[in-house]
């Protein structure tokens, strides 16, 4: 008896210091030297520069969870840099240069029925719900890029492109926008 119950918690140890199910740490508690490299440990889907990089498995759990119409969360990175100081203009480059890295964290949840989007800047609490996930896929016909977007939005009937071109253009008035929240994006390029 004494057996089993030693192997059953030695079992619960090793499913929890594994990162499986890995609850993050409430934005309030993060440290603020929070780093790429731990937020790679925590589990996070991890995007550098518009590439996932890290937390791949945690994305599909998360979209597999939200299909079945489960409760789940993922804690989503992205991290940008400015890779090539040649590919900007110089007097912007030395405008935003310090700025560099930056890094982002959102916390992604869906309840069953909704998603909500919680994320902190400059000390501010940012909450959004919304009831659609919507998947968005597009290759550049001239570069053979692909970009792959999951988008939250409450509008089931515009087309994806509609949405995603607001991001892009002057002429949408304040009437015509359809809110909505980029959580997954991924560019790939194209194949050698």
């Amino acid at each position: 008896m004494k057996k089993r119950m030693f192997a059953a918690l030695l079992f619960l140890l090793l499913l929890s210091s594994c990162g499986v199910n890995p609850e993050p740490l409430p934005f309030e508690e993060l440290p603020e030297d929070y780093s790429l490299e731990r937020a790679k440990d925590d589990g996070c889907l991890v995007t550098e520069d518009g590439a996932v990089t890290s937390g791949q498995e945690a994305w599909e759990e998360f979209l597999n969870a939200a299909e079945a119409g489960k409760a789940a969360s993922v804690r989503l990175c992205s991290y940008y840099t400015l890779d090539d100081p040649s590919r900007y203009d110089p007097d912007y480059y030395e405008s935003v240069k310090d700025d560099y890295p930056m890094m982002f964290l959102k916390d992604l949840s869906y309840d069953g029925e909704r998603f909500t989007t919680l994320s902190y800047e400059e000390g501010q609490r940012h909450e959004e719900t919304y009831s659609f996930l919507r998947r968005r896929e597009q290759t550049a016909p001239s570069s053979g890029v692909k970009i792959i977007q999951y988008i939250i939005t409450d509008d089931a009937e515009s087309s994806l492109e509609k949405i995603g071109s607001q991001l892009y253009s002057s002429s949408f008035s304040p009437e015509d926008w359809i809110p909505f929240d980029i959580v997954y994006q991924e560019i790939i390029p194209p194949e050698a």
